[in-house]
């Protein structure tokens, strides 16, 4: 391979003309001969750059209303001949046929025309042919050929250039290359999944298509790095996740994303005003009430030791009071609707503090979970589900009074966020006891238990709403509710043991539903 060639011929075929002018300019100051076609050819013409028109080189028109403009033997031959191969350059000279040592390329824009919700047929004709054609081909030759397919990569070709007497390294050449195949692959799969939705065809294969926008400070731990990668397809998405405003505080760490998540979802589940106490992705306090500050009173009782350092969602708007409050104890971060200004002077106080305001939840809900193994990927669609008082299957003798099911479909909506094993206890619209990640669910039980006793008082328990992730494997667990008083229960059912569970619900007189709707979170 060479280590670098001297630029003499250059093609140039672009629809996006931004700064196309500055490199032509600098290719004709160094008496580089430019080649070009179409609406490119027409903008250098216009604005007097010296230029080559395609088809006059090659003695043959454009036809097909410009589908075929370069693609031509004497266009690929000049730009994939092997330089070191005197058979590849005996034949060109015997075809009349110049080399091409720099391809200036980007493409029609499909994925633009297609979300401007153009036409079919206009979405056919921005199907790019030959210009990936012609990334392909220099890019594939990079040994002797520079593809450049980003505008933002001119200057540096440029000063590359001008320092190397219009040398262009090996190095650079390679980088450029790798670039050109990444934007043709994304390009054909923009392509691929347009006709996939066109056509109701789901596409068997997966492919993820992202691009890094930030390098993150590291992973779950300082030793494991991270980064922020956006899907290609929803860059300019207005709905992202990453659109939220920081008002003030440093930047996010990946545990801080991954923990506003989780706690911006049950939100947006709650779908009402409530505050949501995040720790480790674990809710820690929920309460849902259309006075804020109550709301965060409750949330932060559940569990005030774990609240320490957590992070704070509310679906609503913050004013002085609630700021007051939250400042009282260590948090990281304060998401709301809308921050007041005198709450703003309040939290500038607290210097580690982040502070986020963002206009909707709606905006975090995930078409897909990805989780990578060794040499694949596990990937599945999330649970975006949960009971309504209407599909309740209630199987024991007590029932429930329509207005006594909140609770209890609250108590779910929160089970569903906590890690499994879960059992989650509510009373009043808000959290009194969350037990997770237990390795058996009569664990779970406990620890939730023991948490409302220990922050609230012993009797908080009774009349109290519990949900569980998954059934019950044996009846041990409701013995644990039953010495409470808790008033109901909802989980999934299907347990080989859901007679027993059901009989030792009856002994302690608890409601019991059923939701065949297992919340499992791993």
């Amino acid at each position: 391979m060479s280590n670098k060639i001297k630029i003499k011929k250059a093609l140039i075929s672009v629809f996006d003309k931004k700064n196309i002018l500055d490199i032509a300019k600098f290719l004709v100051s160094q008496n580089i001969e430019i080649y070009s076609s179409g609406g490119t050819y027409k903008h250098l013409k216009e604005n007097k750059i010296k230029v080559i028109e395609i088809s006059k080189y090659t003695n043959s028109p454009e036809i097909l209303d410009g589908r075929v403009k370069t693609l031509h033997p004497k266009v690929h031959g000049g730009i994939l001949a092997k330089r070191n191969f005197p058979k590849h350059l005996k034949e060109l000279k015997k075809n009349k046929i110049n080399l091409i040592d720099l391809v200036i390329v980007n493409l029609y824009p499909f994925k633009k025309t297609v979300a401007s919700k153009s036409s079919f047929k206009k979405c056919i004709e921005n199907i790019d042919i030959g210009g990936p054609t012609l990334i392909r081909a220099s890019a594939k030759n990079f040994e002797f050929v520079a593809t450049v397919t980003n505008p933002g990569d001119y200057e540096k070709i440029i000063d590359e250039m001008k320092k190397n007497k219009n040398n262009i390294s090996k190095k650079t050449r390679s980088g450029l290359a790798m670039k050109a195949f990444n934007e043709i692959s994304l390009y054909d799969m923009d392509i691929s999944n347009w006709f996939s939705k066109k056509g109701n065809i789901k596409n068997q294969n997966f492919v993820l298509q992202s691009k890094i926008v930030k390098k993150l400070r590291y992973g779950e731990n300082p030793k494991q790095k991270a980064a922020i990668f956006k899907n290609t397809s929803l860059l300019n998405n207005k709905n992202s996740f990453f659109n939220m405003k920081i008002i003030q505080g440093k930047e996010l760490s990946y545990n801080n994303i991954n923990d506003m998540q989780a706690g911006c979802l049950l939100a947006d589940d709650i779908n009402a005003p409530c505050v949501v106490i995040i720790k480790h992705a674990n809710p820690c306090g929920v309460s849902k009430n259309n006075n804020l500050l109550e709301a965060y009173k409750k949330a932060f009782m559940c569990d005030p030791v774990s609240a320490f350092g957590g992070i704070i969602i509310i679906n609503g708007n913050i004013n002085k009071k609630l700021a007051e409050e939250i400042s009282k104890t260590f948090v990281e971060i304060v998401v709301g609707k809308k921050i007041s200004k005198e709450a703003k002077d309040i939290f500038q106080n607290k210097k580690n503090l982040i502070l986020i305001e963002t206009k909707s939840f709606k905006i975090f809900k995930p078409s897909r979970e990805i989780k990578s193994m060794s040499d694949a990927f596990l990937i599945q669609t999330p649970d975006n589900f949960y009971s309504k008082k209407n599909n309740l299957k209630f199987v024991t003798k007590k029932k429930l009074k329509l207005k006594e099911i909140n609770d209890l479909l609250l108590a779910e909506k929160i089970c569903k966020y906590v890690k499994s094993n879960a059992i989650v206890y509510v009373k009043n619209n808000s959290s009194i006891g969350i037990g997770a990640g237990q390795m058996n669910r009569l664990d779970s039980a406990k620890i939730g238990s023991e948490k409302a006793k220990r922050f609230f008082n012993k009797s908080i328990l009774k009349g109290s709403f519990v949900a569980s992730d998954a059934f019950f494997p044996f009846p041990d667990s409701i013995d644990v509710f039953g010495k409470f008083g808790v008033k109901a229960i909802i989980q999934p059912g299907g347990s080989v043991k859901d007679i027993e569970v059901i009989k030792r619900a009856n002994k302690y007189k608890i409601a019991m539903a059923f939701t065949n709707m297992r919340h499992f979170k791993h």
